[in-house]
């Protein structure tokens, strides 16, 4: 047997001994599969030589699917089959042909995963003993392993069943974009689809169509790829239910596929022509997508000024070295690494070459010829210009290990009234 075999084995032995480590479950179990014990009479035996009874890895009978929380381990479902495809999953031990699709019973629809080859036939009412339930994006779905027993249901079985009449999701989340997290699934979103883009991708099964586009409510804006066709247009609004959340840098996407649930809505419209603007203390948790900050910019970092670039990887030099490509004859470049206070507090930013050299009134190639043999005169001439004084800035903020970092795109300078109308409203805030 594969780990990928033993792996429900030890989840069911585990979920019966939940005081044992897990690498003493293995190996024990390995010892009795070395001589030719079968896995299900060697689990028997594990759990009863530690202590477990016949109930801890008894059946845990009948379950509607409904009924299902996720983490339950063999239980016997009779269910019709709504859908179910084949795909290509790798794997540590290669690649292996998956069977998914969705089920139901008169109580919930829900996808399965066949991790063992058991096709289920379109419109075919089963009998499924010792399936197991987990949480997949957050939503409960039904896996068939090595255990599990497939057999046709009698005639007549769920004859009565309609699905039209079915929950299609759990515990769906229903959020505003500002409250989209990566990692959450099962979520539904409601906002207008601000532009839409149809790229070609290379799959293993080939060539694929997949949508890229930006989604905005009055909270905020973010990004979305639909990978499935998406038959929708730039200004529509709509519901998209069982989605999920992808991190890109600490940026949420919004992800989804056939599975989703898409609703045009014709009564429905948001205020988003301007940018959204956010707060530090807004961009903690979270990166975003086209916003804008206000702040004063109270410090200037470390690699700000004239840099050059390696000529193949755009990675900046550290003594004329590449990281990746050794020395080089670098490439000139401007940028300036700035910390920013909008009184809720401080967002670290790196204005790119077109921002630098438009603080500064001068291009690239003006910067070598005046300030190569004394790179420090830049950095002070930016600080002079720029310490102090209040901008608003307009881009993307991305997180890693070490919070947010904001990339504007467009950086001017903000009015004295302006500044103090936001302090005063922040300062409202905090009495609130």
């Amino acid at each position: 047997m594969n780990q990928e075999q033993i792996a429900p084995v030890i989840r069911e032995i585990k979920e019966a001994l939940p005081e044992k480590k897990e690498e003493e479950l293995k190996t024990e179990l390995d010892r009795y599969l070395r001589y030719g014990i079968d896995p299900q009479e060697a689990k028997k035996a594990i759990i009863r030589k530690f202590g477990g009874t016949p109930a801890s890895f008894a059946s845990m009978g009948e379950k509607k699917l409904g009924e299902l929380k996720g983490g339950e381990m063999n239980v016997d479902l009779t269910v019709r089959c709504l859908s179910s495809r084949e795909r290509e999953q790798k794997t540590q031990n290669g690649d292996r042909i998956l069977i998914t699709g969705l089920i139901a019973d008169d109580t919930m629809i829900r996808r399965f995963v066949s991790w063992e080859g058991q096709m289920l036939d379109k419109g075919t009412t089963y009998l499924i003993r010792g399936a197991s339930a987990k949480t997949f994006r957050g939503e409960v779905e039904i896996n068939l392993g090595p255990y599990t027993k497939v057999e046709e249901a009698p005639e007549g079985t769920l004859s009565r069943l309609d699905i039209s009449k079915l929950p299609r999701f759990g515990n769906l989340q229903e959020l505003k974009l500002k409250d989209v997290r990566p990692g959450m699934g099962n979520i539904q979103v409601t906002a207008k689809v601000m532009d839409l883009e149809k790229r070609t991708i290379e799959t293993d099964k080939g060539k694929k169509s997949i949508f890229d586009g930006m989604l905005a409510d009055d909270t905020k804006r973010v990004r979305f790829t639909s990978w499935s066709e998406f038959g929708y247009d730039i200004g529509d609004v709509l519901t998209i239910r069982g989605a999920y959340v992808k991190d890109w840098r600490g940026i949420p996407q919004i992800n989804f596929d056939e599975r989703a649930e898409i609703k045009k809505e014709e009564e429905i419209d948001f205020d988003i022509m301007k940018t959204p603007h956010l707060f530090a203390e807004d961009l903690v948790n979270a990166g975003a997508t086209d916003i804008e900050i206000t702040g004063t910019i109270i410090e200037i970092r470390d690699g700000s000024g004239l840099i050059f670039r390696c000529p193949e990887c755009n990675r900046s030099l550290l003594n004329g070295n590449c990281a990746l490509h050794g020395q080089q004859s670098g490439v000139a470049d401007l940028r300036t690494k700035v910390v920013m206070d909008d009184g809720t507090g401080s967002l670290f930013a790196v204005l790119n070459t077109e921002i630098t050299e438009n603080v500064l009134g001068r291009k690239v190639s003006e910067c070598v010829e005046r300030y190569q043999d004394d790179d420090q005169r830049i950095v002070q001439e930016l600080s002079q210009i720029l310490l102090g004084r209040d901008y608003v800035m307009r881009g993307n903020v991305i997180r890693d290990d070490f919070g947010p970092t904001v990339l504007p795109a467009q950086m001017t300078k903000h009015s004295s009234d302006d500044m103090e109308e936001a302090r005063s409203l922040l300062d409202e805030m905090e009495v609130i």
